[in-house]
């Protein structure tokens, strides 16, 4: 989609949902804000944004409406109609969406029940509803719906389950109305009641579809798929070198779980806290934290000389990420952790435009073993570690 008359401003303040002052030419105007969300992370004073100019011929209090705001370098689109038109422009090439196929056709604005749908789609493998939901908020690179409680959004996403769990083909895409994005979640914290509609629709069969937006001044398309977490994803952060004292005690308390599972995996002396320094002080040792530390692992970019040599055939011949010391808390193990740490990897990997990953374990360590196979990895062959001890591989293709 494409914005007409274009103009650049600096954003002063917000009297109300629907107008916000600007400062354009150093003249102070009032706009039309058209999004009656909170959006306080980006109504800052001082903000650079983008007016589309009112169409001459028809009759407006304000001249403008604000329809992009930059947080930082960062361009975000506010405007609560763009997600539509942008779904539809998307429809119109045929895309393949799960549950309904390639796109066939469409129509807008559907009544069912005392309910209006934003779509009705037609596709080779299903037909069906779809809501659409606009995302505005984001946090260190992770977007959450809503900004603001919705009690019509919950009642729309309670109805598609109950048609879901029917057997009709519904979804749901949230258009995240913005590039930078590693990951989607709802946001619980802020509405609690949409949260549980979406997650108790998607146990019922909603189709749930999270897109990014590209936008170039007064132009705008849906760009790229992002993971969708159905819980607060876990926050990664580098190692520091004063952290070694914890990086060891979770690395022990792995060795001796191992031991009691009877895995010789970490049995003798490696990793050794030498080791581990060395993998901090590269910058590739990780935590994963929620409102605690749960995990760590060592991740690697680019070519790992260790799988250089495999008995089997890799899936991929290009760049690739490699985990190792892929460690759960002692006492968070049983906690689904494991599977939430892969999630935030396969995310953050995605994000980097990194093409596949791969990772190794002992062929007796069973849970790691089916963590692995469950996270869709597939089995390449077996390789040799540097204490001449043979580990299964496998590797993940990310699209």
């Amino acid at each position: 989609m494409k914005y007409k008359r274009m103009e650049e401003a600096i954003f002063l303040n917000r009297e109300n949902r629907f107008i916000a002052m600007v400062e354009k030419n150093g003249e102070g105007i009032r706009v039309h804000v058209p999004n009656t969300g909170r959006c306080r992370e980006l109504f800052v004073p001082g903000a650079n944004v983008l007016l589309e100019g009112a169409d001459p011929a028809k009759k407006r209090k304000t001249p403008y409406s604000l329809v992009t705001v930059y947080k930082g370098k960062n361009p975000i689109n506010i405007d609560s109609q763009a997600p539509n038109q942008l779904a539809a422009e998307y429809f119109d090439g045929g895309p393949y969406l799960k549950g309904f196929g390639k796109i066939t056709s469409y129509e807008r604005e559907v009544k069912h029940g005392d309910s209006r749908f934003d779509f009705y789609l037609k596709g080779t493998e299903g037909e069906g509803f779809l809501e659409v939901k606009g995302v505005t908020l984001e946090e260190d690179g992770l977007a959450k719906f809503p900004d603001a409680p919705t009690v019509r959004g919950a009642k729309h996403i309670r109805e598609l389950g109950d048609m879901a769990a029917k057997g009709k083909c519904c979804g749901v895409l949230f258009v995240v109305q913005m590039k930078g994005i590693w990951g989607f979640t709802s946001n619980e914290e802020t509405d609690p009641e949409f949260t549980t509609a979406l997650r108790e629709a998607e146990a019922k069969g909603l189709h749930i579809f999270v897109a990014d937006t590209v936008i170039d001044g007064a132009e705008m398309a849906m760009d790229k798929a992002v993971p969708y977490f159905r819980k607060m994803p876990l926050a990664l952060a580098k190692a520091r070198e004063e952290d070694l004292p914890r990086v060891v005690n979770l690395i022990d308390g792995a060795r001796a779980a191992l031991k009691a599972d009877g895995v010789d995996q970490w049995q003798g002396k490696d990793p050794t806290p030498e080791d581990l320094s060395e993998n901090i002080k590269a910058g590739c040792c990780y935590f994963f934290k929620d409102s605690e530390i749960v995990g760590m692992a060592v991740l690697k970019e680019g070519a790992d000389p260790t799988y250089d040599q495999i008995d089997g055939k890799w899936l991929t011949d290009g760049d690739y990420l490699t985990v190792h010391q892929f460690v759960v808390a002692e006492n968070k193990r049983g906690e689904g952790i494991s599977r939430r740490m892969m999630e935030r990897i396969f995310a953050d990997a995605k994000f980097k435009g990194i093409p596949a990953i791969r990772i190794d374990t002992h062929a007796d360590n069973f849970r790691m073993r089916g963590l692995i196979e469950a996270m869709g990895f597939t089995y390449c062959g077996v390789i040799t570690v540097a204490d001449g001890t043979e580990r299964v591989a496998y590797e993940q293709v990310i699209r």
